[in-house]
């Protein structure tokens, strides 16, 4: 049995072997991504592009992106958004920081796939902070809802908006999946992604 021929909730987009994303699972699939046109999309409730995937690929299919959403899927972009492959998807900059109080995540706004993770556990990891985010977005669509911001100014680094039907998250920083091994409350991060994108989400 092919990746293709696999029925799964979620579609994991990624291009060859990721470091550190997780293999596949019965929650969710890794497909790559120039794979992507090949994918029945009737099949999958959900998919994640991960953050190393090929925008400009991407921004190509917009339209199969685009229907996808707007008839009722939900899409989890990670990473740094350049392009305009989805409809009101905000750009992506580059914070300036100088210390850990510029990296600094605090919480806006209550989400099922960031329920009960600590923002302390985002701000730092490994007793390091910057690995979460060193970035935001701007120019977000109408209607967009907040979810995270990042350092003294408050800036939107996670947030979620509806697009027809469905509804698009941006996680604007380092894939999500990564945390999912971590030892404290950011590894409830990807199993609750996984969760939402598949329309099993608890309430936040």
């Amino acid at each position: 049995m092919t990746t293709l021929d696999r029925v799964s909730p979620v579609a994991h987009l990624t291009m060859g072997t990721a470091l550190g994303m997780p293999g596949p699972t019965t929650e969710h699939l890794e497909l790559d991504l120039y794979d992507l046109p090949e994918l029945d999309t009737n099949a999958v409730r959900g998919l994640i592009v991960n953050s190393a995937c090929d925008q400009i690929f991407l921004e190509r299919r917009r339209d199969l992106l685009t229907d996808f959403v707007t008839g009722g899927g939900r899409i989890a972009v990670m990473g740094h958004a350049l392009t305009d492959f989805l409809p009101g998807l905000g750009r992506w900059r580059r914070l300036q920081y100088s210390g850990p109080k510029d990296l600094a995540i605090t919480a806006d706004t209550a989400h099922p796939v960031w329920a009960g993770v600590d923002t302390a556990d985002l701000t730092f990891r490994r007793g390091v902070s910057g690995f979460y985010a060193r970035g935001y977005s701007e120019r977000l669509p109408d209607g967009a809802t907040v979810i995270n911001r990042i350092g003294r100014l408050g800036l939107p680094v996670d947030y979620v908006y509806r697009l027809g039907a469905g509804e698009v998250l941006v996680h604007g920083g380092l894939d999500l999946a990564v945390y999912r091994h971590d030892p404290n409350t950011s590894a409830r991060i990807f199993p609750q992604l996984l969760q939402w994108l598949s329309g099993q989400e608890t309430p936040a």
